[in-house]
């Protein structure tokens, strides 16, 4: 075959969205293939492998053009292509063009053109020979300011998973219906939630139906949907812990649970997407303000048949050409993280 439509990815933290669209689904499935195959590459394209086992490739179905696939353990250097599987026929096209991670990764959050509209406007975003700023180094400049805002604040903004994050079984919070307060959060979803004893053993995996989330605030409760939970979490030999561990008002590291944190694609608060263009502004306020007049130039005089001109500029050695914007900005970031914090972090207690 030869066209198979396109792959779009969208990072997410460590979760990567991959949405394949392709208009012509149906040539594909009336030429007897079935399966969408999707391929990861974490050296920059040289090689690429399955992302998933062929029992998970997603089925092919007649006029539905766009497929979501995710990759949870990802990285925005990443790149991914797909191709169409025949289990009739026992062979794959060829594989579709590649995209790197990061490329959609940012339209859900805040594109190129959105930070020179609303942040770098009126400035002059080319060199000396009017040569434009590739898009990368404005992508690069974004995804910075995303991860400024995360460290700053201790949340995730980018959707991103955390695997195996072990919890301690306190036995007043398993009567209060398990409530465990995640490290992280917003809360997105809760992949699994089971119980492991110190043995190793995996005893539990509460169901989906069971988990009641505090998405802001990032608790999660266990309610059953029938029955007590103590009926539920009785063991083979009729206790919820092993015999050595029965009676124990506390057990360390019980619980593992997998799970995403961050702000869904596209709904980053607007207070905080400010933050992120301001900061992300501050790298190419920097470049361009040295080409104002020329690289490296504070002051150029130009003169012809007697007539001359001078034009200063207010970069030197110790000033930026966009200096007064440069600092505004890092004023107004500087004054709202403490007040972000105080938001959508809060006041985390520990007990010494």
């Amino acid at each position: 075959m030869g066209n198979i439509g396109t792959v779009n990815a969208q990072s997410r933290g460590r979760v990567i969205r991959l949405v394949h669209n392709d208009p012509d689904v149906n040539a594909a499935i009336d030429s007897d293939y079935d399966r969408l195959v999707v391929e990861r590459s974490t050296d920059g394209g040289l090689s690429y492998s399955d992302l998933s086992p062929s029992s998970d490739w997603p089925p092919l179905e007649r006029d539905k053009v766009d497929y979501i696939v995710y990759d949870r353990q990802g990285n925005a250097s990443y790149f991914y292509r797909v191709k169409y599987y025949s289990t009739k026929l026992k062979t794959c096209t060829e594989a579709g063009k590649e995209t790197e991670g990061i490329g959609n990764l940012l339209l859900g959050v805040l594109s190129v053109a959105q930070l020179k509209q609303r942040y770098l406007f009126g400035i002059d975003l080319t060199n000396d020979a009017g040569e434009p700023m590739p898009d990368k180094v404005f992508e690069h400049y974004i995804l910075t300011g995303i991860e400024y805002l995360e460290h700053e604040l201790d949340i995730p903004i980018l959707p991103t998973s955390f695997l195996g994050e072990k919890h301690d079984y306190y036995r007043n919070d398993y009567q209060a219906f398990t409530i465990v307060q995640l490290e992280n959060y917003p809360l997105i979803s809760v992949e699994d939630f089971n119980v492991d004893y110190p043995s190793g053993q995996n005893v539990i995996n509460f169901p989906d139906e069971w988990l009641r989330l505090d998405k802001t605030h990032g608790l999660v409760r266990i309610v059953p949907t029938a029955g007590t939970l103590s009926q539920i979490l009785i063991g083979q030999g009729g206790s919820y812990l092993p015999m050595i561990y029965s009676g124990m008002d506390y057990l360390p590291d019980l619980f593992s649970i997998d799970y995403t944190a961050g702000f869904e694609d596209c709904q980053i608060p607007q207070n905080l997407l400010d933050i992120i263009g301001k900061t992300a502004s501050l790298g190419p306020f920097n470049i361009f303000g040295d080409l104002i007049a020329g690289a490296g130039i504070a002051t150029l005089s130009v003169s012809i048949d007697g007539l001359s001109q001078n034009v200063g500029t207010t970069s030197s050695a110790t000033n930026a050409g966009f200096g007064a914007r440069l600092i505004n900005y890092q004023k107004e970031i500087k004054a709202s993280i403490p007040v972000l914090r105080r938001y959508y972090k809060g006041i985390r207690m520990a007990v010494l």
